[in-house]
């Protein structure tokens, strides 16, 4: 007696509940920036998040004053104001 083998086929069967491509919780790319970022945040309250937010455009403020100094220092462009240093004796 030889026992019967399932049927395989190449076509994966059709799910019964169709999801978005971006659902809660699934993501079709595997390190998609976005969806990463947003199950990052998700738990966290509205206010904390804007806290990040806040402190993130800060730091990319104080990158983009660097980076615009030290192009005033490669281009020689002399500073708007002089700089005057203070000696502070601390003790």
């Amino acid at each position: 007696m030889a026992t019967k083998q399932p049927e395989t086929s190449a076509v994966p069967p059709e799910p019964d509940d169709p999801t978005p491509a971006h659902a809660t919780g699934t993501c079709p790319v595997a390190w998609c920036p976005f969806c990463l970022a947003t199950s990052a945040v998700q738990p966290i309250s509205p206010d904390v998040v804007g806290h990040l937010l806040k402190a993130g455009t800060e730091l990319f403020l104080a990158f983009k004053a660097v980076i615009e100094t030290r192009a005033d220092d490669l281009t020689g462009a002399a500073p708007a104001e002089p700089v005057r240093l203070e000696k502070i004796d601390i003790g």
